[in-house]
């Protein structure tokens, strides 16, 4: 995969996930933060985790790519990101 190729897949993943947020809070509305606590202690998939962690593959397919995560305009969830990163 080239660099190129690997900066697209962030780009796509980013924009997956942040529709699937927005999408959510659209949906419960004032009740967003309960619902999404609900499905992170549920045993079910939760679509956005799993956006999420699709973002964190495709950053990490970037940094194997011979590209930098300093590089990547990952916004508010710069921080997030990198921690799930550094964990696995």
């Amino acid at each position: 995969m080239t660099l190129k190729e690997a900066q697209l897949g962030v780009d796509e993943a980013l924009k997956a996930y942040e529709a699937c947020v927005e999408r959510e809070a659209l949906e419960y509305g004032e009740e967003y933060e309960r619902v999404t606590f609900m499905e992170y202690e549920a045993p079910a998939p939760d679509p956005c985790a799993e956006a999420f962690s699709r973002l964190v593959a495709a950053v990490r397919a970037y940094e194997k790519a011979s590209g930098r995560r300093d590089d990547l305009d990952l916004g508010a969830l710069r921080n997030q990101v990198y921690e799930a990163l550094d964990r696995g």
